[in-house]
């Protein structure tokens, strides 16, 4: 029997089209004469038919972002089981977004965390039977695009690719909830945002704490309270770089910046665009800005992107970036609790320095780090586990099973 070569990658809808992007993008990476690749689109009306042929002729590994796909069944059955094909699930966003995903009885779906934070709330909160791991390699897509301008001649200076939000509006909203709820969020996100960007989770438990709430029962006030908060967070953080921003010629790209829009006096907020404008946007940029999610365990995808594409990288900091991209004169760190968050990015803004040269640290530093085939690999790699466990499948009693 052949072994299958086909690779499948799921998308549904998302914003910008950017996983569908990224999983073009990764998949390129693989040795074509091992495997042939193709993505699935659920709201393709045609997308049953083409992952029909596919199974038929024999796939070697599904896997998507998100957990697109991972539920889907067949006769209350999930069809990775039927089918007996691992799926891996790569997850970038934290579990408490859709504990769903988080949370599957099938024995041929793993849980594949890009960050250790979210392994843990995994480990300590969701504790599926599932196969759950941390994703070794890392990938970040080079962009072919970034040597067309060098980056003393980019025509933008400095840009912000992010979709908004308002956390005051939000946190209006929590006057909604339960008092001992909105004293659980007043509490944990006063302590949130005046720290430096990393996991939430243990200030979120001291204040369920604090408030003899419990976060062992009723999980579903849990994990939605954690969502909550994680949103808050970030959208406090990155309105504060925003704001620090609104005096200066920034192309700021993205929706959901409505309530601050009113208030610049030279930067110009635009629409969102398609993901696969991304590589040019980058490679035309000279100071790209990010704030991150909530965690300290690696960096945002876009940080990486943006050093990769030879920009110079403004990013709030964390544990990961503090120890690791300190050699890099290409990254430039700040704290959002920084009350000279507003004359860094000028200074940096009206800067006469040249970093052309020193792009390529950025660079390399990518390559040697973030190999998007080793990504690839590992997912191949925890679909092997899948695999391999079948052999202990008779040692282990069938109620155990998550058949």
């Amino acid at each position: 029997m052949t072994t299958p070569r086909n690779i499948v990658a799921f998308v549904g809808q998302n914003e910008n089209n950017i996983l569908r992007q990224f999983s073009l993008d990764f998949m390129s990476f693989l040795d074509p004469a091992r495997f042939s690749t193709h993505v699935i689109n659920l709201y393709d009306p045609d997308w049953i038919t083409q992952f029909g042929r596919l199974s038929d002729e024999g796939i070697a590994m599904a896997w998507s972002h998100a957990g697109i796909a991972a539920l889907l069944e067949n006769n209350n059955e999930i069809i990775w089981d039927t089918l007996k094909i691992p799926f891996v699930s790569v997850l970038a966003d934290p579990p408490s977004w859709c504990v769903r995903n988080h949370f599957i009885r099938s024995r041929y779906v793993a849980n594949a965390y890009v960050f250790s934070e979210w392994l843990q709330v995994q480990n300590r909160f969701i504790k599926s039977p599932q196969l759950s791991t941390l994703i070794p390699h890392l990938g970040i897509t080079p962009n072919t695009k970034r040597d067309a301008i060098p980056w003393r001649d980019r025509p933008q200076r400095m840009v912000m690719i992010k979709t908004g939000g308002n956390p005051e509006q939000r946190r209006q909203s929590w006057k909604n909830l339960p008092a001992r709820w909105r004293n659980v969020m007043e509490d944990a996100s006063s302590v949130a945002v005046n720290l430096p960007t990393g996991d939430i989770t243990d200030i979120f438990v001291n204040a369920c704490a604090s408030h003899n709430l419990s976060t062992e029962h009723r999980v579903e006030i849990f994990h939605g309270l954690l969502h909550e908060l994680d949103l808050y967070v970030r959208e406090y953080r990155m309105n504060v770089v925003v704001r620090a921003l609104l005096d200066l010629p920034v192309n700021i790209y993205g929706r959901g910046w409505d309530h601050l829009a009113p208030l610049a006096t030279q930067a110009k907020f635009h629409s969102a665009f398609d993901a696969t404008h991304l590589s040019s946007v980058y490679a035309s940029t000279q100071f790209l800005l990010n704030t991150s999610p909530n965690i300290a365990s690696n960096f945002h995808e876009r940080v990486g992107q943006g050093l990769d594409s030879r920009c110079v990288v403004v990013s709030d900091q964390n544990s990961f970036t503090r120890e690791n991209l300190k050699h890099i004169p290409t990254f430039y760190g700040f704290d959002t609790t920084d009350p000279t968050l507003a004359d860094q990015f000028h200074t940096l803004y009206h800067s006469q320095k040249d970093y052309t040269a020193e792009t390529q640290v950025g660079v390399d530093y990518i390559a040697q780090n973030f190999n998007c085939a080793k990504f690839m690999e590992s997912l191949l790699e925890i679909a092997k586990e899948i695999h391999t466990a079948n052999a202990f499948e008779n040692a282990v009693p069938p109620s155990m099973l998550y058949r």
